[in-house]
């Protein structure tokens, strides 16, 4: 019976310490990925078109090493709509439309900032 509850408690353990880890990943990544889009935002508002293009490259490459972790911890859905925003933000900045650049890397923030925030554990998540 004690043996039991002893396994029962450290699969517990793991579970609570997985779960503290995931989220400590997640958002520590989706600080660095809405950092480097400040500084897409940055350099689109000063009109460094090369220097966006460079940053928004950085960006890209930090995001496929963290989307390979988050395949598998998040929904598909939300990857796939950075994905596509982030397709979207390439393209205009290569064209150097600045009002659609800006739309776009805050529509990108937004979509980074609310998987940390939905996997935070809070009474709204829970309720």
């Amino acid at each position: 019976m004690l043996r039991t509850y002893l396994i029962a408690g450290i699969i517990i353990l793991i579970l609570v310490l997985g779960g503290y880890w995931q989220n400590s990943y997640i958002s520590e990544s989706t600080y660095t990925l809405t950092e480097k889009l400040v500084n897409v935002e940055e350099q689109i508002r000063a009109k460094s078109w090369d220097n966006a293009n460079q940053e928004i490259e950085n960006f890209s490459q930090d995001w496929n090493g963290i989307k390979k972790f988050w395949c598998i911890l998040l929904d598909h859905q939300e990857i796939d709509e950075i994905e596509l925003s982030l397709i979207r933000l390439k393209q205009y900045i290569r064209e150097n439309e600045t009002v659609l650049s800006l739309g776009e890397v805050s529509a990108l923030r937004l979509l980074v900032d609310h998987i940390a925030d939905k996997g935070m554990i809070t009474l709204q998540n829970i309720f």
